[in-house]
């Protein structure tokens, strides 16, 4: 590219072109290599073959309303066997299976509708293309930041660490709609573990 230049200038010197045309040869010069620096290096520092994945939220965005369902026919079921022991003064033996059922059934219900909201965790660990293991599952990050603040004055390891205002961090960047994602791949044995939080 040096040498385009230096010959575009020698063309000035010459007066074969005037200053305008030198310049909007430099111009239409400087935009080609630019276009050849894009092509070559990839993305934002991601080798090209790693790119991110499509975002794992369009996949799970759904997935709460299966333990919704789940939670709420448990729920009708202990609500059901509570009420028809009532209704007919059956056995308190019932009326003890009964209520189980629909704490359980509530509980499951108030996760699911915490889940929606919630930032999930997937974690996929592949060997040579072929995939070994995958998690996927919502992380309580504020919870799990209160509970670092409290035991920090009572274990020296966490003292002084910040674990919990990273933790803050990357929640709030998932709520932002940045979500986390590192990928690491062995080239020599060909394991290749993502991880995604968003």
């Amino acid at each position: 590219m040096e040498n385009e230049r230096l010959e575009i200038l020698k063309m000035l010197e010459a007066g074969q072109i005037d200053a305008q045309e030198a310049a909007s040869l430099l111009a239409a010069l400087a935009e080609s290599e630019a276009a050849e620096d894009a092509a070559e290096s990839p993305a934002e520092g991601l080798p090209s073959d790693r790119e991110p994945p499509e975002p794992m939220e369009t996949r799970w965005a759904r997935f709460w309303i299966y333990p919704m369902m789940a939670g709420g026919a448990i729920l009708l079921l202990g609500a059901l066997i509570v009420g028809l022991v009532s209704l007919s003064g059956g056995a308190w033996g019932w009326l003890l299976c009964g209520w189980p059922l629909l704490l359980l059934g509530l509980l499951v219900l108030v996760l699911a509708l915490w889940s929606r909201s919630a930032t999930w965790m997937h974690l996929r660990i592949s060997e040579q293309g072929r995939r070994k293991m995958a998690f996927s599952f919502p992380v309580p990050l504020g919870l799990a930041a209160w509970a670092i603040r409290i035991a920090q004055p009572f274990v020296p390891q966490l003292r002084d660490t910040g674990v919990d205002e990273v933790i803050l961090a990357v929640r709030d960047s998932a709520s932002r709609g940045e979500p986390l994602f590192i990928d690491v791949q062995d080239d020599e044995d060909g394991e290749r573990v993502e991880l995604y939080i968003g």
